[in-house]
């Protein structure tokens, strides 16, 4: 249940700034793409966290448990991405997701995870 409340709260936040400070953080991600040294950091701890949420929640069912293994796989899927591909391919691939429409869902929907996640982690559901 903490697990719930702190990713909940987490994406809430997240999800929050990423609607309001998208103008800033579209550059960043730029630059990211163009630095491997950083990208294999953030690959390394993103396939560690990733791999720990899988193992702790391993089940996909249709509660805030599923949901904890879904972002695990999806962290995981990243991971493996940043790690694997070339350079010059991983660039490709976060510019397409590097754009003003996919900021507004994706913090949106940061936002609607978080509140389940929060929600249930906090009895509220």
């Amino acid at each position: 249940m903490m697990l719930a409340q702190l990713l909940g709260l987490y994406f809430i936040v997240i999800g929050v700034i990423v609607l309001y400070r998208r103008k800033t953080i579209m550059p960043a991600i730029s630059e990211l793409a163009r630095n491997r040294g950083l990208l294999l950091v953030i690959a390394l701890a993103e396939l560690m966290a990733g791999l720990a949420l899988v193992i702790t929640y391993p089940s996909l069912t249709f509660d805030w448990m599923g949901v904890i293994s879904i972002i695990g796989w999806v962290l995981i899927i990243e991971a493996i991405v940043y790690l694997s591909l070339p350079s010059k391919k991983v660039q490709r691939f976060i510019k397409r997701f590097n754009n003003r429409s996919w900021y507004g869902t994706s913090g949106a929907f940061a936002i609607l995870v978080g509140a389940y996640l929060a929600a249930s982690g906090f009895g509220l559901l």
